[in-house]
């Protein structure tokens, strides 16, 4: 991820930062069991509901846009949008958990002309999906966030769709704010972050269940420290040593 201008780093700056490296981190530890997963002919047992491993693995749509990328990485979301294309397997038909992040976008950007803020908005979007896919693949392999024993119920496809919309939110919040700190833009885009933070808003009292019902510690940790609610940097601010499992 990339990191804020020197001298500019806040508290919640190093906690997001923190929240960010440790997903690269996780998905560098798993790469190849969730490769494994993925092209395996059968799916683990009690991982998916209505979903298999290889539609949510399909690589998001590559970004063209220098402008785009300019803000995905002021966003310090370089590597949230360039590991999915790095890793993502093969091209193909879109699964549910891409059209979740297809739709929020398309809610966002209703309006918005501005070609840096839509290229950027819709490339985190997709990769969101992704990332939620991946670790919702390899859910089976970890534990619960709480009692650390190991996952062995299912999840079904509406909490991933829930989870895909939530950590959509929060990397879609970052980009369109970045473009309001640092362009002149119209009001269509300062519009499209309005809409991020009130869905943001309105979604925070499903929170607890969201991640109760996920409950397994990489995805709980990847859906709760991505959009601004009350628990985001619960953690970080108790002191809890984060990835201690790794």
């Amino acid at each position: 991820m990339s990191s804020p201008p020197a001298g500019s780093l806040t508290l919640h700056d190093a906690w997001e930062a923190l929240a960010g490296g440790l997903h690269i981190q996780r998905l560098a530890l798993h790469l190849e069991e969730w490769r494994d997963v993925v092209n395996s002919p059968l799916s683990p047992g009690g991982l998916f509901t209505e979903a298999t491993p290889a539609i949510l693995a399909v690589r998001p749509e590559r970004v063209a846009d220098p402008q785009a990328r300019a803000e995905i990485g002021g966003a310090g979301l370089s590597a949230w949008v360039d590991l999915p294309d790095r890793y993502g397997a093969g091209d193909g038909v879109a699964g549910p958990l891409a059209a979740v992040g297809r739709d929020i976008a398309g809610l966002l950007l209703d309006g918005v002309t501005d070609a840096p803020s839509r290229g950027a908005v819709i490339a985190v979007c997709a990769a969101s999906a992704w990332w939620v896919g991946v670790f919702a693949t390899i859910r089976h392999l970890g534990v619960h966030h709480l009692t650390l024993e190991p996952v062995a119920d299912e999840i079904g496809l509406d909490v991933l769709r829930t989870a895909t919309r939530t950590v959509v939110l929060g990397t879609a919040t970052r980009v369109l704010q970045h473009r309001l700190r640092t362009a002149s833009v119209d009001d269509t885009v300062r519009l499209a972050y309005c809409r991020a933070v009130t869905e943001g808003i309105v979604r925070e009292n499903a929170m607890p269940s969201l991640l109760d019902a996920l409950g397994e510690l990489r995805l709980v940790d990847l859906v709760a420290t991505s959009v601004p609610w009350r628990g985001r940097f619960t953690k970080y601010a108790g002191g809890t040593g984060a990835g201690q499992v790794e």
